[in-house]
């Protein structure tokens, strides 16, 4: 018999919205490298609601881009004018180059909360809030990125 190894969300897109449009809560296990160092692949977990409007600044939003790729990242600016050709620029928080024009209608979830492990992360925590603090800046962030590749050789 064969077994996968893997599956596609657009799989489950119909079945996420589903949960979500009735008010439920949906826990994904993100993959990739672009929301470090907040989200781990394979080790931590973020649980999705339907937004109840537009997004601010600072959210993490579950979205769905025109070519088909879901994404997990942050809004870095939210050009929400309370109509259905809103925008918002996106970026991981594990990258420098903001994706702009993601448009609200794309938005599928918003993350509620953040598990690292078994735990949740607080979002009104001192070392949460020291982290947005710290890592929404792209100057401290670009010096991040200049740093670790100096010290790797790249």
């Amino acid at each position: 018999m064969n077994e996968r190894s893997g599956f596609s969300l657009s799989e489950y897109d119909e079945t996420i919205r589903m949960v979500l449009d009735s008010g439920g809560e949906f826990r994904i296990y993100p993959k990739g490298r672009s929301m470090l160092p907040l989200i781990r692949q394979g080790k931590d977990s973020a649980v999705l609601v339907k937004p109840s409007g537009f997004l601010k600044t600072g959210d993490i939003a579950f979205y769905l881009r025109d070519d088909g790729h879901y994404v997990l990242h942050r809004v870095i600016e939210s050009c929400a004018e309370e109509s259905s050709d809103a925008v918002y620029v996106m970026c991981g928080d594990n990258q420098c180059d903001p994706e702009r024009g993601v448009r609200h209608g794309q938005i599928i979830g918003r993350v509620s909360r953040i598990y690292r492990g078994d735990k949740p992360v607080g979002e009104k925590s001192i070392p949460y809030r020291l982290y947005l603090f710290v890592w929404r800046s792209f100057f401290i962030r670009r010096i991040y990125f200049k740093l670790r590749r100096l010290k790797n050789g790249v």
